[in-house]
């Protein structure tokens, strides 16, 4: 165990020591990924209520201090998790608000049942994900193990993480995302195509340079198109990728997003996704917009031995289809020209509204649903 864990169990373990001491107050803590992100559907749930609940405490939990410097400087509520100053504040909050961890773990390790903990997750799996194991022994510790609410977009989703995280069907709520609501609140066209693969597990830089990245060609000729057609090309690469794409120093119209940026800010400006096996589409199909999926190496990926997909894959892909940057270039062409086939807007409302059954609620249904959860549970 490195150093770095170790002083995080430390102080997850003095808050949740505190936190049998302290009586809970009101507020609400957020994190994301493990504490290092400030993105996702924590952020604007976080962001939303500030903005329509100000009688509501609410801080932001970082493990971050670029994260923490950069949330001070735009006068945003937030706590720094590795300053003891903070254990006392952490310990006594009711709210726990996560997105990559259904145990509170974007916050602390180890939450005391007398809490609310939410999971907001981080998108609609297409992927085969593993089974968690059940750690049930924390039952005897007053650590809570599963969440009091789960925030799905539909009932097969809520199947399916009761099933992985032994979660209580009647702990899911099913609703939307804050940031799609965020999304489709701010959706504009300005001429953007955002390019947003997936990581492939155990993949580095030889892979990617072979199979997913292009050439020097390849960059050249989509720069020359996207200059005569007057769109900007933006690459944000998955933060688990271990490959870095290739130099764009050359091309004027081709740009790359840090992996750990939030992607919302380009989806809500991109005239056309392109992605291959993330759930980053699903969010898209709100805003009805071409989609190009782009997999040279289908035939590997889907298989059992890697991670394989839930679902069939020509089922729930609404868009063009390419195995080649070329094909991708000659999809674009053809987006370009107005040829926007009226099968793909049709496939498009179909998957939208197998994946997202409950459009109609919002934040608000959200929020309300939180404060109605019973914490002395």
């Amino acid at each position: 165990m490195d150093f770095k864990k170790i002083i995080d169990i430390a102080y997850s373990s003095a808050i949740f020591v505190a936190s049998l001491a302290a009586n809970n107050n009101e507020s609400w803590l957020f994190g994301a990924q493990g504490g290092y992100s400030y993105s996702d559907n924590a952020k604007y749930f976080f962001e939303w209520i500030l903005d329509n609940h100000e009688q509501e405490q609410c801080f932001w939990v970082t493990k971050d201090k670029e994260i923490y410097k950069d949330l001070l400087s735009k006068e945003l509520p937030v706590l720094y998790f590795y300053d003891i100053k903070n254990i006392l504040s952490i310990a006594k909050a009711k709210y726990i608000v996560c997105t990559h961890s259904h145990t509170g773990n974007d916050i602390y390790k180890f939450i005391n049942k007398s809490k609310v903990l939410i999971t907001l997750w981080h998108g609609i799996p297409l992927k085969k994900m593993g089974k968690a194991s059940q750690r049930k022994y924390l039952n005897y510790l007053n650590i809570k193990n599963t969440p009091d609410l789960f925030l799905v977009t539909s009932v097969k989703d809520a199947e399916l993480f009761s099933e992985l995280y032994h979660i209580s069907i009647d702990k899911f709520f099913i609703g939307t995302y804050p940031r799609v609501n965020n999304l489709i609140s701010r959706a504009e066209d300005n001429n953007t195509i955002l390019y947003a693969p997936t990581f492939r597990d155990g993949m580095g830089q030889d892979y990617y340079d072979k199979n997913i990245f292009p050439s020097t060609n390849e960059l050249e000729n989509l720069n020359e198109m996207l200059v005569k057609f007057d769109y900007h090309f933006l690459i944000k690469m998955h933060p688990y990728v271990d490959a870095s794409f290739p130099s764009l120093t050359n091309y004027s119209n081709i740009n790359i997003i840090p992996a750990f940026e939030d992607v919302q800010d380009a989806l809500s400006k991109a005239s056309v996704l392109i992605t291959d096996y993330s759930s980053i589409y699903f969010d898209y199909l709100n805003l009805d917009r071409e989609i190009i999926f782009f997999i040279p190496d289908y035939e590997w990926y889907y298989q059992e031995s890697n991670r394989g997909l839930l679902y069939n894959y020509e089922d729930v892909t609404p868009g063009y289809k390419a195995k080649s940057w070329n094909e991708i270039q000659n999809s674009l062409a053809e987006i370009f020209k107005g040829n926007k086939p009226s099968e793909f807007a049709e496939s498009r409302s179909k998957i939208l509204n197998m994946f997202f059954s409950k459009k109609n609620l919002n934040n608000d249904d959200l929020f309300n649903k939180c404060k109605s959860i019973n914490y002395n549970n």
